[in-house]
């Protein structure tokens, strides 16, 4: 795919876009490792708008739009379930996933190692006396990686003074900035208008999903201003609940930190580089990674471990090995001129589905002002030749 886009000066250029999608085949006589085969009878589709796993901005987005103008780092987005090891039963473990060079390789050249915690069902629950404690969990064999099971929430209550309708006002409307679908965050004022609708707040879900150094040990209570807040004190303020949602999927959009990287939309905007992006724009905004997951543009060969995050059966003692072969995109740039310039693309996203057992791989390059180019040609290499 090519289209344009602007850069923040309000500059027109191309950008070229590749996705191959990946099956991930088991490799006999070696249990635990798997193979990348290209799914050229069924090839990876270009995503043109949020993919979401249910209700559009009611649920975790599966999969963000490819039209990104640029990415300066490489996303890691991981999807699917972490399962408890053996397939039994167990109130928590742990499952994560390990990015490196291929075995014999650079040894120990590690993109990424990140782990977190994974438990069974368990809630806050309020005592007379006692306030908020957490329950013990309970055994669960998988939980799926999704916003939905991590640190967050919202506090929405309708007004009983317009009954049968959704529309405002609300007697209570705030969300956590971080992740408005989590669970284990409320806003001050919550309990006192469920008391006051006599439906007090007895048993809320906790996150089953946290990170290793910082587990959620209690409900998080927090009050919110009243009124507009710009990006950069949600910002401010989500970094003051004390836990951070953990997680392997897509950050939405709008949450916080993410969507300070947006930029200012305010009247000085408006008066110049509208309809242009803000001059405090920035390009990491179009990553949707977890911080922790965005790393440097992926080389050509890749080592992939997954730990705990497909089912039993396929992994041995619950780790997958998968090897990226050395495949190359690249775009030959016909210029007016008559020469030919072939230049890679940039690998800014690794997308796995830990349970349809596919991964996809997106190649993007910003060109520049298109006056001298005339045409462009997507290339795929398969198998590049190595020099001796």
């Amino acid at each position: 795919m090519c289209f344009s886009a602007l850069d923040p000066r309000g500059n027109e250029h191309p950008v070229v876009v590749i996705k191959v999608g990946y099956r991930l085949l088991p490799i006999a006589d070696q249990p635990g490792h798997c193979s990348a085969e290209v799914m050229a009878d069924e090839p990876a589709l270009l995503c043109g708008a949020d993919h979401y796993f249910g209700e559009q901005g009611k649920s975790s987005v599966y999969e963000e739009s490819d039209l990104a103008p640029f990415k300066p780092r490489c996303d890691v987005i991981v999807n699917g379930h972490a399962h408890a090891p053996g397939g039994e039963p167990a109130t928590s473990w742990t499952a994560g996933i390990r990015l490196s060079a291929p075995q014999g390789e650079t040894a120990g050249d590690i993109l990424l190692d990140k782990q977190l915690r994974f438990s069974g069902p368990r809630y806050f629950e309020h005592g007379l006396f006692s306030g908020w404690r957490l329950s013990a969990a309970e055994p669960a064999t998988c939980v799926p990686l999704r916003w939905e099971y991590a640190f967050g929430g919202s506090s929405v209550l309708a007004n009983p003074g317009y009954p049968g309708t959704s529309a405002e006002p609300y007697l209570l409307h705030q969300v956590c900035y971080s992740n408005p679908l989590g669970r284990g965050w409320i806003e001050k004022r919550h309990e006192k208008h469920a008391w006051s609708l006599q439906t007090p707040l007895q048993r809320l879900a906790a996150p089953q999903i946290e990170a290793l150094e910082r587990p959620v040990t209690h409900l998080h209570i927090t009050h919110h201003p009243d009124g507009d807040i710009s990006a950069a004190d949600m910002a401010q303020l989500s970094a003051t609940y004390g836990y951070c949602p953990a997680g392997f999927g897509v950050v939405g959009r709008d949450w916080a930190p993410r969507l300070a990287l947006a930029g200012t939309y305010d009247k000085t905007w408006q008066a110049k580089p509208w309809p242009g992006l803000p001059a405090d724009f920035d390009f990491a905004y179009w990553n949707a990674a977890p911080i922790d997951q965005q790393i440097d543009f992926l080389p050509a060969r890749l080592r992939i471990e997954l730990f705990n995050l497909t089912a039993p059966a396929l992994g041995h003692n619950g780790q997958l090995c998968i090897e990226l072969p050395a495949h190359r995109p690249f775009v030959l740039m016909h210029l007016r001129n008559g020469e030919v310039l072939a230049l890679p693309l940039f690998t800014d996203t690794l997308h796995i589905d830990t349970d349809a057992l596919t991964l996809s791989l997106t190649h993007r390059i910003s060109l520049p002002r298109p006056d001298d180019i005339e045409a462009l040609e997507a290339c795929f290499e398969p198998e590049p030749c190595v020099a001796d």
